[in-house]
């Protein structure tokens, strides 16, 4: 799906910081993918830079060339992009890929140029790889299908509340939310539809479900079409691809603990990504999420700078919760970059969390922990495997436990790499593996100290 955000939204995908550009990347399409011969591929690239591509029309001095070459080319075909149009405060430029005659790999990259000091950025594609020279994008040339094939989708919604349409939007159907209903003919939670693809279809797509208006959560799914037999039936998954294991049974309700005595408290709250958390600075603050020092909310005695919350998930929660504080009612928390306080909801009516320090991934009850504890991951990005290498350090707890896990960008465990005790030194590790590409984060926890870096997996 080419998603159109604001240069804001979009730093998360790692955007390059070069000269006076600001930002520079969404780059569509994402390296990996299929397309067919005979086609011409189309390639799009936003550009950010403060004062300049916020007004509406093209940013003085900012333009944008496409570079592209078979895989076995020595020399790079260069076509300067067209501007678009405005994406918020972002300029969108396009180019074209002439029609691949063959079958094989092309590859690909986008550079802006600020004309006003002649600097020169690259970005990231949409799944947040980036891509220049040296490590261009990758585009496998495909022939098209040789038969006409019908395909069967299904996903299973018992666990989300449907109340209109379910459907199916893809590269086939051009990200349509509309146009092809699922149905649920046996009333058992699973929906279906079968769609023709005719001879001569590209035989790779993307697509997500769509319940009421309501797109996936997720990264694209992926479709690749066999033609050796005229029907194809995909498993059955679960919308968003929730893992009836990942949420509760029962209502919980959760003490929440943070110690704010060094801070100034005007408004405390705490927000999270799990109903009944949010995150009050985008929608506002409601009573529920209140915390208070007063004696009375688990916090301990009253007036001693720990505020405390009870709050109740419901049945059905998602189990991985992550959350932040909050003084006066703004994102002042000052943690790592996209990091988050995180506690996993268990099957307990009542759960006690360890009192937090404001501004902190620790808590007050804190565990010995390692020394040097440092990350070292090669080659990365990566295509299918890399080694992973945990320099740990002296432990000064014999029994400390380490944890070595691989998650997606939507917080989902993909793999778990490593689980028990081990002595001082290095810890190597290999990731082998088939899941798609895109961003991957791995956490290494001792249970007295966090660690996360980011995985680029590229097909």
């Amino acid at each position: 799906m080419r998603i159109l955000q604001i240069a804001l939204l979009v730093m998360l995908c790692a955007g390059v910081l070069l000269g006076e550009i600001g930002w520079c990347g969404q780059i569509w399409p994402n390296t990996g993918t299929d397309h067919t011969t005979g086609t011409e591929i189309a390639v799009y690239f936003q550009i950010w830079k403060d004062g300049v591509t916020d007004s509406p029309g093209r940013g003085e001095g900012i333009s944008a060339h496409l570079y592209w070459k078979s895989a076995d080319a020595s020399d790079w075909s260069i076509v300067e992009m067209s501007y678009l149009g405005d994406v918020g405060n972002n300029d969108e430029y396009t180019a074209d890929i002439p029609a691949p005659a063959d079958v094989g790999d092309l590859l690909y990259y986008c550079e802006a140029l600020d004309s006003t000091d002649m600097t020169t950025a690259t970005g990231t594609d949409q799944n947040g790889i980036p891509l220049n020279e040296a490590s261009p994008g990758v585009l496998h040339i495909v022939d098209v299908t040789a038969m006409d094939v019908m395909v069967t989708f299904q996903v299973d919604m018992s666990l989300e509340d449907v109340s209109g349409a379910v459907t199916v939007g893809g590269s086939f159907n051009e990200w349509s939310a509309t146009a092809d209903t699922l149905i649920d003919p046996d009333d058992d939670g699973i929906y279906e539809i079968s769609i023709l693809f005719p001879i001569g279809s590209n035989p790779s797509h993307e697509f997500k479900f769509v319940n009421d208006g309501t797109w996936e959560h997720i990264p694209n799914r992926v479709l690749r079409i066999d033609d050796s037999f005229p029907m194809q039936i995909l498993p059955v998954v679960f919308f968003n691809d929730r893992d009836p294991a990942d949420y509760t049974d029962i209502d919980i309700t959760v003490n929440f603990r943070v110690d704010m005595s060094t801070e100034t408290v005007t408004a405390p709250f705490v927000g999270g990504i799990v109903y009944p958390l949010r995150w009050g600075w985008d929608s506002g603050w409601e009573d529920e999420l209140m915390l208070f020092d007063d004696g009375e909310h688990g916090d301990g005695p009253a007036g001693d700078g720990i505020y405390g919350a009870f709050i109740t998930f419901p049945a059905g929660s998602y189990r991985h919760v992550e959350y932040k504080y909050t003084t006066d009612g703004t994102d002042n928390e000052p943690l790592p970059p996209f990091e988050n306080h995180v506690f996993t909801l268990g099957d307990a009516p009542a759960q006690t969390l360890p009192i937090d320090i404001f501004g902190s991934l620790t808590g007050i009850a804190e565990a010995p922990r390692p020394i040097n504890f440092d990350i070292s991951i090669s080659p990365n990005p990566f295509n299918a495997s890399t080694r992973i290498r945990v320099e740990i350090g002296e432990l000064r707890v014999e029994s400390e436990v380490l944890r070595v896990e691989v998650f997606d960008i939507m917080g989902r465990r993909v793999e778990k790499l490593f689980e028990g005790k081990v002595p001082s030194g290095a810890l190597e590790l290999d990731w082998n593996t088939d899941a798609p590409s895109g961003i991957y984060m791995l956490k290494v926890d001792s249970g007295a100290h966090t660690r996360i870096a980011k995985l680029f997996l590229v097909r």
